[in-house]
């Protein structure tokens, strides 16, 4: 092994204290906003019966995901710090406003949805912060540092619908969103002890205030590496077929066509998460990612499971789940994995921000088309459509293929700022 390779490979985050106190309470928070994404909507359903209603819901995440880019900027020109804890606090305001008019029975669609966005909004502002921080937390290894937390994340989702299960019996869904309003303490906890990301550590130039420019400059650096954009353009036909809209979907599909339990569809989706939990854990032990492989399997599994998902019996459809978010698990850590690694720390939150921006429109845009095919053409027609939306994946991977004989190399160091001419 070269001393480049061995330079490259980076070593385990767990070893390491300060990444184990942050990763215990991103973990607990994780598993809060899991009970909560899988107990709204079910709490939804038992109100509505609506698939329209839970798409229209499942949408306000990517809705938001929107306002990435500008979140970006704000972090890279201000640091990382200036949206963690500010973030957990308007979750925390909007989590509990929506919690007390459960509570006086005050659920009129409106102001629910209002609520959930806010919620929503401190999310995003919440991971901004954490997300471009990790390379000045845990200088190291900071892409496996992020692919750790990416797999902490997936098992956060199998716990959560485990929670759910039993929880609905015991707490109800009231219960429920109040867990989550506890888990937002635990990060709060983990920065008053100290792990938190550093300031920034050069003073902001004197300079009128441009983000917008901000944004083109950093969509230069990023465009610039190659190794980043093929896999992201590559993942972004599998993001709108497996989205949130593509979860919701699959939990009315269960509690209508078979007319599951609320618990059983919260043990079936718990399964299918451990097998997202081993794609990404997969991903977390690899020092040295492949992504064209990750990617090349990605395809032809998730593509070939919702094909499979037409055949009508529980016994086919929850196991072709299992393996579609395994992969899709794996997808994602990988793309998430190369983003820390390969581009300059200056750049990271807008990078991040762009990123979500493009998954966020087609994310956004799957559960407002997902009851629109269901109603005109049937369940069955939503499966193959997003089937063939997965298969495009395909074209861009042999696209980019060959280009990626040398960019798929973990040898070359990431690029910088100095490396890429600002337009």
């Amino acid at each position: 092994m070269t001393q480049t390779q061995q330079a490259d490979i980076e070593a385990a985050p767990w070893r390491e204290r300060r990444f184990l106190v942050f990763a215990c309470g991103n973990f607990a928070n994780n598993l809060g906003e899991s009970a909560y994404k899988v107990g709204l909507p079910l709490y939804i359903y038992d109100l509505t019966g609506s698939l329209r209603t839970m798409s229209l819901l499942a949408a306000l995440a990517p809705a938001v995901v929107l306002l990435s880019p500008l979140l970006g900027a704000v972090v890279d020109h201000w640091g990382p710090r200036v949206f963690v804890v500010p973030g957990l606090l308007v979750q925390l305001t909007g989590a509990v406003a929506l919690n007390l008019c459960v509570l006086n029975d005050h659920v009129s669609m409106p102001v629910l949805f209002g609520l959930a966005t806010v919620v929503q909004v401190g999310g995003e502002m919440y991971r901004s912060g954490w997300i471009a921080g990790v390379r000045g937390m845990f200088p190291h290894n900071a892409a496996r540092s992020r692919a750790a937390l990416s797999t902490l994340f997936v098992t956060s989702n199998v716990v959560g619908p485990i929670v759910v299960a039993v929880g609905v019996g015991l707490v109800g869904y009231l219960g429920l969103l109040w867990f989550n309003v506890a888990s937002f303490l635990a990060p709060i906890a983990v920065w008053l002890a100290g792990v938190h990301p550093p300031a920034k550590d050069r003073p902001v130039p004197r300079r009128p205030i441009t983000l917008g420019r901000d944004i083109i400059d950093g969509w230069h650096i990023v465009k610039a590496e190659k190794r980043v954009m093929y896999v992201q353009l590559t993942a972004l036909p599998l993001q709108f077929a497996s989205g949130i809209g593509v979860l919701s979907f699959m939990v009315w599909y269960l509690r209508d066509h078979w007319d599951v339990s609320a618990s059983g569809v919260s043990v079936a989706q718990g399964t299918a998460n451990v097998g997202a939990l081993a794609g990404s854990a997969y991903i977390a032990a690899r020092a040295r990612a492949r992504p064209r492989y990750v990617l090349a399997v990605s395809v032809a599994v998730m593509t070939a499971a919702l094909f499979a998902m037409t055949v009508d019996s529980p016994w086919t459809f929850v196991p072709c789940m299992v393996a579609f978010f395994t992969m899709r698990s794996a997808m994602t850590a990988v793309s998430a994995m190369i983003i820390v690694k390969y581009l300059p720390s200056e750049v990271l939150g807008r990078a991040e921000g762009l990123f979500n921006l493009f998954i966020g429109i087609p994310l956004l845009i799957a559960p407002l088309l997902i009851p629109v095919v269901q109603g005109a053409l049937g369940s069955t027609a939503v499966l193959v459509a997003l089937g063939m939306t997965a298969g495009l994946s395909l074209l861009c991977l042999a696209r980019f293929w060959p280009q990626w004989d040398d960019s798929d190399s973990a040898d070359s160091p990431p690029l910088t700022s100095k490396d890429v001419p600002v337009e």
